[in-house]
């Protein structure tokens, strides 16, 4: 019996720091319009102005916390954390007139900055720029991290919008019998699964690291899974184990 099959893959994109931190000066440019002269130790920090919605796979967004308009003392550290399913691209801290190095993680999923002068005026906007990873939740939602400064933290709440289901754009039937994995009859032309090498003739054995007996035990590992994503799809091509990297096709 011929079915066709869907399946998500996934695929994680990282973007790169922006090296920029709150507006920092010396004391002497320091003028009556920038806030209050008397350094204090910051005590609260504003929340987020906005909750950005990202969808997955797709172009970054931001959250920024507003300034507090006052003159603080250095140096200070900033770390935040991201959201789940998501991934920190970008750090704008707006420095002047001092050092503020930022480092992201290689996951991008944390980020610390440090703001290296004695005082500074938080006078300008902090914007952390973020990314839904591909294989986020098919339904969206939203997820919040942290984002701190010398101990006092906010949330970093991001949307992230609903998927399309994914799939392997392919006709697929059991074996018989049944239980040695999914046969795969012809694939569909012009899709990522095509493109990413799938074959007709090939016997699908395994699914991002799941056994897939037969075509019910593919459709459980695929339920629930984006089109975008991209995953590794193990298949017996004429005895030999060959493991491709798929990116799901949306389901029609």
């Amino acid at each position: 019996m011929i079915r066709r099959f869907a399946r998500l893959c996934s695929a994680v994109a990282l973007g790169t720091a922006m090296l920029t931190a709150a507006a920092v000066a010396p004391a002497s440019a320091f003028t009556a319009s920038a806030a209050v002269s008397t350094p204090s130790q910051l005590k609260s920090l504003p929340p987020q102005q906005n909750v950005p919605s990202l969808d997955a796979g797709g172009p970054a967004g931001t959250a920024s916390y507003p300034p507090d308009g006052q003159r603080h003392p250095g140096p200070s550290t900033i770390t935040i954390q991201a959201p789940p399913y998501t991934r920190i691209v970008g750090l704008d801290l707006r420095c002047s007139g001092m050092g503020c190095p930022v480092s992201i993680a290689p996951d991008g999923k944390s980020a610390t900055a440090q703001l290296t002068a004695g005082t500074y005026d938080f006078i300008r906007p902090w914007t952390v720029h973020v990314v839904a990873d591909p294989d986020a939740p098919l339904a969206g939602g939203t997820f919040s991290g942290t984002f701190t400064v010398d101990g006092v933290t906010q949330p970093l709440t991001v949307h992230i919008t609903p998927g399309i289901q994914g799939i392997i754009a392919a006709n697929l039937r059991n074996t018989s019998p049944s239980g040695g994995g999914v046969r795969v009859l012809s694939v569909d032309p012009g899709t990522n699964t095509a493109a990413a090498g799938l074959l007709p003739g090939d016997r699908i054995v395994e699914v991002a690291g799941i056994l897939t007996p037969t075509v019910n035990d593919l459709d459980n590992v695929l339920s629930g899974k984006r089109s975008g994503a991209t995953y590794p799809v193990t298949v017996d091509r004429g005895g030999t184990l060959v493991t491709l990297q798929i990116p799901l096709d949306p389901e029609p």
